[in-house]
């Protein structure tokens, strides 16, 4: 985020009736003065207290009662539907539960464009006010005015001032507060100008009783005061818009006089102007959850956006009970009391992480839903409700007809929200990362390894088609009459929105010339081959990229002269049948032979189509610097698509021509998960199978160490390791010693190629180093379980805990601020460099993490000198 960005914080955007007042507002004032961030933010002070609309609201007396300072708060409760905010509700003093106060920047920020567009503001305000016209008991009042429709037409592009850390805006045209990164409701806002005592707090009064309570001040109304008929000399203002016989009574002098609001009822309340705290030396739970809550605000404002996360959700979304906005909320309110304790001052202030939430199933509608629930039992309803809204996500993912329609609609949200964050942001250059939870997981996962091929073949199994006769026997051996013919008209073979299919024509009639089924397979294998190798080509040399090319095409060649010499005894056989039925006077039998799959279609000549179903990508608008999987079952999905982690070499290593490979677009990946978890699994042993017995890394436990239990275990483990080394070793200083009080012969001879082997790395280890950036780096990260409690009861919560695990938010917040140092050295002239001002010419030249033992290294000198 640079201080110099132009994105325009004004909500003039959202309606065209204020355009003089924006227009004036413009011309005053820089839209960039509204914007919340450290270099404005001192400046929004001199632009109140400048400002000509500020001065009527300054102090004109010495009274206890008297203040200037204007907060503004939004309601919990959502608005309904096309409800204005000016529908005032029933009371005169909102409940003290029903408002948030915004932190004192946001205040800020808000009044700094409240005062340079105030006649406009509240012109439309008391325009809504009027059409609510008998205000409290009209509390739901509806507008008919069609400008309130376009409202709702054009929500994904209103833009107001930020507030609560760039996650909300506010309109104060129509005093709406609303979320940006999500679809959401909006909530009133309030201007808070006058106070009412209760109990030690201050309580902000409606606007449109403030409105008059700020008049009769202006005229310093206690100046006629007069005795009440309940024998106080006071000056009486009757409030209009309130219930029956509630007025204000003021009192005193110019520095003594006192205000008092009074009920229909007697009762009685005092009154202040400007906000002021309670001053409660003991507060509620409810106060420090409103100053902790400012606190944090504040602090967003201060810091700078330097890693952007996006959530990904996994199954559940659809329960009623599901939603991802809280998910995050709180992962988010995890992640910052644990930076509070486990990060230094310096790491805080450098930059600040924002989570956002991808709701890719939310707005996400398949037509194949309401047949499902046409033919669903009414049997434990409930429960197969349940499963229906979780499991069958997976079901529709594995779909090749709704396969395209999830990916499509991960990758637009996904886009959508980075357009969003650079619409306000448009200086960004830090980094972002994916963060997939559960099925989520492996979306990302498979947008991430087509950035660069963005189609590819749906991940299912090759099926293989016998000609069997009447007695079931396989005629011919096991021979494929496959032949597969590119058609180049699409349109009439798309299921569901982009799905295209290449047809593979299956067919056991000889009369098919050679030439065409000689022309249709390597026409289609090429293409396979131009698919599976166009993700390897940015990482291989050239020389060894032909070498593989050949070795594929010779492969692709054998494959089709297979094929003509199995179409060829096909055609013999039928032949000799056909004259031997003639011979006896029989009609030749047509079906004979038969695949044993077919699908059956009005084709000429009785073709029988079968599709290949393909998938396309869209590639992102940005690139991901880090892929967290938590409670990922992205390894048995792998796993049964014969499928690993590689760049494409890597047949040799898996002594398996069919594993296929592929490599995430990505810096890092990490792999959390629970050791209970019944929908996660390992994926280190789909990268490099030295790893299938080494044991997953323990993530920390958020308090320090290891729990009890785990280290023990790890103690025990670490006695068994030692001891297995040290009688390795003795079994080794005997055979040396054997070896040198022997003649020099074969043995020793031998020893050099063995020790020369133990360098050389293997094909699982280089792409371990890919994926983590180091030698060393591990991608399975295990969660610590809990000391006294049962496998099977930590099972059944363990994979929807990862949002507000503090095991989980710690591990990723070490590891998104990993490249910051914890203090700022004192001796170095030169500022440091930090990640998001990366020079565009580093761009260019490939990622890696190297550089992070330097950093270490640095850091370590740092603090020696520090000491010193």
């Amino acid at each position: 985020m640079e201080n110099g960005s132009s994105d325009s914080v004004d909500d003039s955007g959202a309606s065209t009736s204020a355009s003089t007042g924006a227009s004036n507002y413009e011309e005053e004032t820089s839209p960039d003065l509204l914007k919340n961030t450290p270099s404005n933010i001192a400046r929004l002070e001199d632009v109140i207290e400048q400002c000509k609309a500020r001065h009527k609201y300054l102090a004109r007396t010495q009274s206890p009662s008297d203040g200037e300072d204007v907060r503004w708060y939004f309601c919990k409760v959502p608005l309904a539907h096309k409800e204005l905010s000016a529908a005032v509700p029933p009371t005169e003093i909102v409940g003290k539960s029903d408002y948030f106060r915004f932190s004192e920047r946001d205040s800020l920020a808000l009044e700094a464009s409240f005062l340079q567009r105030e006649e406009d503001l509240l012109a439309y305000w008391w325009k809504e006010y009027a059409e609510c016209s008998d205000g409290p008991s009209r509390s739901r009042s509806v507008s008919k005015d069609t400008e309130s429709d376009d409202l709702y037409l054009v929500e994904e592009e209103r833009v107001g001032v930020p507030v609560k850390g760039g996650l909300y805006e506010v309109d104060l045209m129509r005093r709406h507060c609303f979320p940006v990164y999500w679809n959401g409701e909006n909530r009133r806002v309030l201007r808070g100008q006058w106070y009412a005592k209760a109990g030690p707090d201050w309580i902000p009064l409606r606007e449109d009783v403030a409105e008059q309570l700020e008049l009769a001040y202006q005229c310093q109304v206690w100046h006629r005061r007069k005795f009440q008929p309940s024998g106080q000399f006071a000056a009486r203002v009757d409030l209009q818009g309130t219930s029956q016989g509630s007025h204000a009574l003021f009192t005193g002098e110019d520095d003594t006089w006192e205000a008092t609001l009074v009920h229909s009822g007697g009762k009685s309340v005092k009154l202040r102007r400007g906000f002021s705290t309670s001053g409660s030396s003991k507060p509620t739970q409810d106060e420090l959850r409103q100053q902790k809550e400012e606190e944090m605000d504040d602090y967003c404002s201060q810091v700078p956006v330097g890693h952007l996360v996006f959530m990904v959700h996994g199954i559940g979304q659809r329960l009623e009970k599901a939603n991802l906005v809280d998910d995050v909320g709180d992962f988010r309110r995890v992640t910052a009391s644990l930076a509070e304790r486990h990060l230094t001052p310096y790491q805080r202030s450098t930059q600040r992480v924002l989570f956002i939430p991808c709701q890719w199933r939310k707005g996400l509608r398949l037509s194949g839903e309401s047949a499902v629930e046409k033919i669903t039992l009414d049997g434990v309803r409930g429960l197969r409700v349940t499963l229906g809204a979780t499991v069958h996500d997976v079901l529709y993912y594995m779909s090749p007809i709704y396969c395209q329609q999830i990916i499509d609609s991960v990758s637009s949200q996904l886009n959508k929200l980075y357009m969003k964050f650079l619409k306000r942001n448009p200086g960004y250059n830090g980094k972002i990362s994916l963060y997939g939870h559960s099925l989520g997981s492996v979306l990302s996962y498979d947008i991430l390894c087509h950035q660069e091929s963005l189609s590819s073949p749906f991940p299912m199994g090759s099926v293989t088609f016998e000609a069997v006769d009447d007695q079931g026997n396989v005629a011919n051996g096991p021979c494929q009459p496959v032949v597969s013919i590119s058609q180049p008209e699409k349109s009439d073979r798309e299921i569901g929105h982009h799905v295209s299919f290449s047809d593979e024509i299956v067919t056991d009639d000889p009369r098919i010339e050679n030439e065409e089924a000689s022309h249709g397979p390597e026409t289609d294998l090429e293409g396979e081959l131009g698919g599976n190798t166009a993700s390897a080509v940015g990482m291989v040399d050239k020389d060894k990229l032909i070498s593989s090319l050949e070795k594929e095409v010779k492969t692709l060649k054998a494959r089709i002269s297979q094929l003509e010499k199995c179409r060829s005894m096909t055609s013999q056989v039928t032949e000799t049948e056909d004259s031997n039925q003639t011979i006896q006077g029989e009609e030749p039998k047509s079906d004979n032979k038969q695949p044993i799959l077919r699908k059956n279609t009005k084709v000429q000549n009785e073709k029988e189509n079968c599709y290949k179903p393909y998938i396309r990508y869209t590639k992102l608008d940005f690139k991901v610097d880090t892929f967290y999987a938590a409670g990922s079952p992205l390894g048995v999905f792998l796993a049964l698509r014969n499928v690993r982690i590689g760049i494409g070499r890597g047949q040799d290593y898996w002594r398996d021509e069919k594993i296929q490979e592929e490599m995430p677009s990505c810096r890092q990946m990490f792999n959390i998960f629970h050791p209970f978890d019944p929908v996660a699994y390992r994926i280190e042993p789909l990268v490099c199978e030295e790893y299938i017995n080494i044991r997953p890394v323990i993530v920390p436990y958020h308090r320090g160490g290891r729990r009890l239990h785990i280290g023990y275990q790890e103690f025990k483990e670490e006695i068994s390791t030692v001891s297995n080394a040290v009688a390795s070793r003795v079994s080794y200083l005997k055979e040396k010693a054997i070896n040198v009080l022997q003649p020099k012969g074969k043995e020793t001879i031998e020893e050099e190629p063995e020790s020369s082997h133990k360098e050389e790395r293997s094909y699982g280890s280089l792409m371990m180093e890919r994926l983590t950036g180091s030698e060393e780096g591990r991608i399975d990260h295990m969660l610590q379980h809990k000391t006294f409690q049962h496998p099977y009861i930590l099972a059944l919560g363990s994979h929807t805990n990862y949002w507000r695990d503090h095991d989980t938010a710690l591990f990723i917040i070490k590891h998104l601020y990993r490249d910051i140092p914890e203090e700022l050295p004192s001796d170095n002239s030169e500022p440091i460099k930090l990640f998001y001002e990366r020079d565009p010419i580093d761009e260019e030249t490939p990622l890696t993490f190297s550089d992070r033992v330097l950093i270490r290294e640095f850091s370590r000198k740092v603090r020696k000198h520090v000491k010193q």
